[in-house]
């Protein structure tokens, strides 16, 4: 049986805190660890069981478009996991929840024959959970925003729906300011001829910080583009079912 070259990791989303004991064990065990986080916390916490740690935070620096960064990603995670393996990618949340880097990562690592362990983490679909407090368990859809509008499909509105990365809403350029709320406008013409334009919704932040608290803004759904969101801080849409 082949050995890990590469593990894929998350650190949960309320910084060093959500660090599990097997993710800090696979850590322990890596050659190099690379870390695409912008908590300082996590870094520190990370160097605690593996000093060579590499922030990739740079790699974003002249970059426009974000798919440019995570395939440049994917392909220093497998060359350094040829030069000495293990080596790690810790990301923010679960490293197999909406992460590109780790998608071409794993198609990457096949194709040079390397063998990826991901490890389980807390995601922001976890906390949200929390946050809510509704449990998701009886059913629930979930969509990335942009997918969700490229494809054209419809929601089921009989059904809770959660849309995940509303900050990039059909933007694939790297994100350095508070995104425009103006680009939601798809969103709303696709969901009001389903929900009804009043139809409340629940926009959500779960807590990155030990010392901040989550947030919900609920709003009417014709209201997401002109409300004041901080979608700077990435938050996730929840939309009840119709009753």
């Amino acid at each position: 049986m082949r050995t890990t070259s590469i593990y894929l990791l998350g650190s949960g989303i309320k910084g060093a805190l959500h660090l599990t004991v097997e993710t800090a064990q696979a850590l322990r065990a890596c050659r190099r660890v690379f870390v695409l986080h912008a908590d300082d916390g996590v870094l520190d916490a990370v160097r605690e069981h593996c000093p060579e740690v590499e922030d990739l935070a740079p790699l974003y620096d002249g970059q426009s478009v974000r798919d440019d960064v995570y395939r440049q990603i994917s392909q220093r995670l497998v060359d350094a996991a040829l030069e000495d393996a293990p080596v790690a990618f810790l990301v923010h949340g679960h490293p197999l929840f909406l992460v590109s880097a780790t998608e071409y990562t794993l198609e990457l690592a096949e194709q040079h024959g390397l063998r990826v362990s991901v490890l389980p983490a807390v995601s922001s679909f976890d906390t949200l959970l929390c946050d809510l407090q509704i449990d998701y368990g009886y059913g629930v859809q979930i969509f990335d925003t942009t997918t969700l509008l490229k494809a054209g499909w419809s929601p089921n509105p009989q059904v809770p729906l959660l849309l995940f990365q509303l900050a990039s809403t059909l933007n694939r350029a790297v994100i350095d300011r508070d995104p425009d709320r103006q680009a939601l406008r798809p969103l709303i013409d696709l969901l009001a001829p389903l929900y009804g334009a009043d139809h409340r919704v629940q926009v959500v932040w779960s807590s990155a910080h030990v010392l901040e608290a989550s947030s919900i803004t609920e709003v009417a759904l014709s209201e997401l583009a002109t409300a004041d969101l901080e979608l700077w801080r990435r938050p996730t849409l929840y939309v009840p079912a119709k009753d």
